[in-house]
């Protein structure tokens, strides 16, 4: 079946497998039981995993699970949120497709209770996908582990075995009552989650240059990323707008950089843009998700005509990741010392290329002067949507590097061994290496 997606009237909902069974357990109990997916992985061992809860909402909707199931050969992991919830006849839930994550996937639990001595229980798998993408999902349900009767199989067994579970008692009470009575963070940590504690920018990595040319030439070039392979060969390959918005701040694009010997693609939002004075943006770090990256240009105009532009690299990250964010400061192609470099490197590519006038009328011309679509698909654009974070976020303070350094000194010095173990385990170690080598 074909319709609009309830969810996002710009996907169509595609429900792919239907199942229904006759439960004898008690309806309410069934209901409760399935909606906190109690003893999950006991329903149906042989093709499903097991689901843990990390956020739950009062209610039920924007509640978020992950689930692991194996249908056929294929595993799947999703990382679900709960749509609605209507006690105890209606449960739907939805979660990037974990096979390809520009579709969604989901499913829906129905009760029907207008029958005095049956219930009946029927749950629908459905895809959310874009109208250009059906002839992708229907290669990927034509595989033998989503194939339409595997699924709908999948679905039989599981409202079977709940059924079973709960007739032999083998759930307990407390997992048999609804679960979506408050608020409650359940897991403090996980894959793609968005810290809501304290958030620190570290101002990484910065530099100061003069250009002759005026502010407006040198904001226009730079917030383009005009030319940008050309700035530095060494390092960036290039960036590539996806759409532009009237004033900047919301644009988005992907830059791609090669530092040392790791390539890196970000997905970046204009953050600030202020014309020919500051331009700011911001991305997922490439290397690990749940931090955010980005540039912030400052620019002057001085008397003679000229401009100072002040650069930096910062980076937006939870408190508690500052010593993760200490670990990565040792990578080759991202230590101080390269980015600082980089920073003026690409600063004297950017000058010759004004100096040469290699720049087109087109490359030193304002850019956010209108709406611009330039892409209309790409990685990231459904399935794993920027964050609204990485456009809105503010960090709670700002510190440089050295203040980091500061900051990190004093949590290692809690964390790690004291001097004396350490000299103990050392020698422990020498012990053992000479032991081995009598051995041999």
């Amino acid at each position: 079946m074909i319709g609009e997606s309830p969810v996002d009237p710009s996907f169509l909902r595609i429900e792919h497998a239907t199942a229904s069974i006759e439960i004898q357990s008690e309806p309410q109990a069934f209901f409760d039981a399935f909606t906190r997916f109690a003893q999950y992985d006991q329903w149906a061992p042989e093709v499903q995993g097991s689901a843990h809860w990390l956020t739950v909402e009062e209610a039920g909707p924007g509640s978020k699970f992950i689930a692991y199931d194996k249908p056929g050969t294929t595993h799947l992991a999703h990382y679900g949120e709960v749509v609605d919830v209507d006690r105890p006849t209606y449960f739907a839930w939805r979660a990037p497709f974990s096979e390809w994550q520009r579709a969604y996937l989901g499913t829906i639990l129905d009760i029907d209770e207008t029958k005095q001595e049956t219930t009946t229980v029927t749950e629908t798998l459905y895809f959310d996908v874009r109208e250009e993408h059906l002839p992708v999902l229907a290669g990927f349900t034509d595989t033998a582990s989503l194939h339409q009767e595997r699924i709908e199989t999948f679905l039989e067994t599981r409202l079977t075995g709940l059924d079973a579970l709960l007739q032999e008692d083998d759930i307990p009470e407390d997992e048999r009552s609804f679960l979506f009575t408050e608020d409650r963070m359940v897991a403090a940590d996980w894959a793609g989650r968005i810290s809501d504690g304290e958030w620190v920018r570290v101002l990484y990595a910065d530099g100061e240059v003069d250009f002759d040319a005026p502010a407006n030439e040198v904001f226009n070039a730079f917030s383009r990323f005009a030319r940008y392979a050309d700035w530095t060969r060494d390092i960036h390959v290039g960036c590539e707008w996806l759409d532009v918005k009237e004033g900047g701040v919301g644009s988005r694009f992907l830059i791609w950089e090669k530092p040392g010997d790791r390539h890196v693609m970000h997905y970046g939002v204009v953050t600030e843009c202020e014309q020919n004075r500051r331009f700011t943006w911001r991305a997922p770090f490439a290397e690990w998700g749940k931090v955010f990256l980005g540039t912030s240009l400052q620019l002057t105009p001085r008397a003679d005509g000229g401009t100072t532009a002040y650069h930096v690299l910062y980076v937006d990250l939870p408190v508690e990741y500052l010593p993760v964010f200490g670990g990565f400061g040792t990578l080759p192609g991202f230590d101080i010392e390269f980015e600082t470099f980089h920073i003026y490197e690409e600063a004297d590519g950017f000058q010759r290329l004004m100096e040469n006038d290699e720049f087109t009328e087109e490359d030193t011309s304002y850019l956010f002067d209108e709406d611009r679509q330039y892409a209309h698909d790409w990685p990231m654009q459904e399935g794993r949507p920027w964050p609204d974070q990485a456009l809105t976020l503010e960090p709670d303070r700002t510190i440089s590097y050295e203040e980091l350094l500061v900051e990190l000194s004093e949590v290692f010095a809690d964390a790690l061994p004291s001097p004396k173990f350490t000299r103990e385990y050392r020698d422990l170690k020498r012990l053992w290496a000479h032991a081995d080598q009598e051995d041999e």
